[in-house]
């Protein structure tokens, strides 16, 4: 009985040591395929995937901005306050889109792998709000623009070879963040209405209600989604 007892715990400590190598060969395979540093780009299934992120959560926040319109929330009115913000448990949430109480849109991140870091005014990450006109649109109102900002040339590029069948990405002739972000956001510069006829600032955007353009000169990429028009 002894050495069967013997025989056993001996074979237990085998496997156990055969699990410990196969953990540590399939942890450096795992290492080797999400390890960018080297090459400085990533592999093609893994942009394919951060560009299949990047594009739901723009459905997900168009679904929420439309329910919140149908619910009675006029487009004017869409609060952008961010969770960061002191103001954001402030009442009334009803028209917060980040509020539970409101839209209860989630705050959106990028993972660092799909991201740039080409400029830092204002950072890389999702921006979201009213404040500039596309021109065309139906009205000189103000558009609902979300944008997913400084992203990698790859996954801008898988984005619109699902959004458009190409890879390739428009140049725009003015910086993404003054027609498509907040200038609450950044330090220096104003918003410019985002044109699109041609010679303008963008032709390849006119009536694309999402699309990833190229800052002109910068090495910057950026996906927008027009959510709500007037």
């Amino acid at each position: 009985m002894r050495r069967k007892c013997q025989r056993e715990s001996g074979n237990a400590l085998v496997y156990v040591l055969i699990a410990i190598a196969l953990f540590a060969a399939l942890s450096m395979t795992m290492g080797r395929q999400t390890d960018t540093g080297e090459t400085g780009t990533l592999s093609d299934e893994r942009a394919d995937l951060y560009a299949t992120q990047i594009i739901s959560y723009a459905a997900q926040s168009k679904q929420i901005i439309d329910q919140m319109i149908f619910t009675n929330t006029d487009i004017p009115d869409l609060d952008f306050v961010l969770p960061s913000v002191a103001a954001f448990n402030t009442a009334p949430h009803i028209d917060k889109v980040y509020h539970p109480e409101g839209g209860g849109l989630m705050q959106g991140r990028i993972p660092a792998e799909a991201r740039t870091s080409a400029i830092t005014d204002p950072d890389p990450g999702w921006y979201f709000g009213r404040f500039n006109n596309v021109e065309w649109t139906a009205t000189a109102g103000t558009d609902v623009i979300l944008i997913a900002y400084q992203i990698s040339q790859q996954v801008c590029e898988k984005i619109n070879e699902k959004v458009t069948g190409s890879t390739v990405i428009p140049v725009m002739t003015d910086s993404i963040k003054e027609t498509m972000i907040d200038d609450s956001f950044y330090g220096a510069g104003t918003n410019t209405d985002l044109t699109t006829d041609p010679g303008d600032i963008c032709p390849a955007c006119d009536k694309m209600s999402s699309l990833c353009v190229q800052n002109q000169g910068l090495n910057a990429y950026g996906f927008y989604s027009i959510l709500a028009d007037r």
